[in-house]
């Protein structure tokens, strides 16, 4: 077993111990050339779609920008479970973040399910969250105004004003400061699981190809987002208001369709999606086969057929 396939299965491992159900994806069968490696549900927690390398330099460019959309627009956390960031051993409680993706070691992932990461690194800089109550409580136990503190810590009445109203985090340096004063209680752990990346939460209007543009059109028409996937199961994902869409089209060669959508479905289980299959009449019976679970899936024969549909559904 390679050091990849001891980092998948431990990370299988751990999301199992944690309650969830989980599914390895296997399409694209390079796995270079994909975004997703897991999907993972669990009844209480946001599902996860989770990619799996041994360094972050392995990762491609668009993968990260891939992984955190389609995630986003369906209601899923974004992970990458890794040994290292460029060469960089990844410590157990601290996650990186990359274009809106946090990075975690499977050390890391034990302890973001366990909500205990302390330390995140945003672009080459590390800081911690501050318990803003626990902060003004004892500052105030000490007798210390804004002014004595800020003095303290070598930073602006407005920072230690800041920390308090929970509007910032704060250095590493200075949180090392921090404890030298209070010691390490005035300090929350960072839910990265539900952690906002507001920078990042933009509307998905990219581009698509042509051969998605009728759909993308329909889709934004009706107040929703599309975003297409070049290195995940499905063609496109899609939300119109609740409804979350998993998009297959037809594809050159059936066995190539099957495998698609069979690991679409995967995906479209994990959060709780529909997969759109349009695809030629021939290959119908293929997919019915293929995805047994008949509530989830919704097939066309046209592109045409599907936007009629959607907009009688949501008028």
């Amino acid at each position: 077993m390679d050091s990849l396939d001891r980092v998948l299965d431990a990370t299988v491992r751990l999301l199992v111990g944690h309650g969830y159900n989980v599914e390895r994806i296997v399409y694209p069968e390079d796995h270079s050339k994909r975004s997703i490696d897991i999907v993972a549900s669990h009844g209480e927690r946001k599902p996860l779609m989770i990619k799996v390398v041994n360094d972050t330099s392995e990762l491609k460019p668009g993968e990260l920008s891939e992984l955190r959309d389609c995630s986003s627009l369906l209601g899923a956390a974004s992970l990458v479970v890794a040994n290292n960031d460029n060469g960089e051993e990844i410590d157990d409680i601290v996650a990186h973040e990359k274009s809106g993706v946090f990075v975690v070691s499977v050390g890391g992932l034990k302890s973001t399910l366990e909500k205990s990461i302390y330390v995140v690194k945003r672009q080459g800089n590390y800081y911690m969250r501050i318990d803003g109550e626990k902060l003004r409580a004892e500052r105030e136990r000490h007798g210390y105004g804004l002014g004595d503190l800020a003095s303290l810590l070598s930073v602006s009445r407005r920072a230690v004003y800041m920390y308090e109203r929970e509007e910032t985090d704060i250095s590493l340096q200075t949180a090392l400061r921090l404890m030298e004063v209070f010691g390490d209680k005035v300090f929350r752990p960072i839910d990265i699981l539900e952690e906002e990346r507001s920078r990042y939460a933009t509307k998905h209007h990219r581009q698509v190809s042509v051969r998605l543009e009728q759909i993308s059109s329909a889709i934004k028409n009706l107040g929703g987002e599309i975003v297409e996937t070049k290195r995940a199961p499905p063609d496109a994902v899609a939300r119109v208001k609740d409804d979350k869409m998993v998009i297959v089209l037809s594809a050159s060669k059936e066995k190539i369709l099957a495998k698609k959508v069979s690991e679409s479905a995967k995906v479209a289980s994990s959060v709780d999606a529909k997969i759109v299959a349009i695809i030629r009449q021939a290959s119908r019976q293929i997919i019915e086969d293929t995805v047994p679970d008949y509530d989830i899936l919704d097939i066309y024969r046209s592109i045409e057929e599907f936007i009629s549909e959607i907009k009688y559904e949501k008028k």
